[in-house]
């Protein structure tokens, strides 16, 4: 779990690290959502864990493990869910291709 979340806290220094640097929008805009997906399916992907690590007391509102699952799902949905995400990326990724495609060509 803790791998997980090193690995994406990594992707989140990046795209903050870019946003400092201001890095161009269509570049940005790919990592951003890149890191909130990533960020999100980790949160939910660990708390699952850590849920089922603690087995019936994970489901307890007396552990702060319950209210965290439930954030950590809210976040997958909130600012664009997580399929919308994808989608962004797929986008960019397109247009990625069709410009190193144009470049080739010209």
């Amino acid at each position: 779990m803790e791998t997980k979340c090193e690995a994406a806290r990594g992707l989140l220094y990046k795209c903050g690290q870019m946003i400092d640097d201001g890095v161009d929008a269509p570049e940005l805009t790919k990592i951003s959502a890149m890191a909130k997906l990533h960020c999100t399916d980790v949160a939910m992907d660990v708390t699952t864990d850590a849920v089922q690590i603690l087995g019936g007391y994970g489901y307890m509102q007396e552990y702060p493990v319950e209210r965290m699952m439930r954030d950590a799902k809210i976040t997958q949905i909130y600012e664009g869910t997580n399929q919308i995400q994808r989608l962004v990326i797929a986008r960019e990724m397109v247009r990625e291709q069709r410009a190193s495609a144009l470049a080739a060509v010209g």
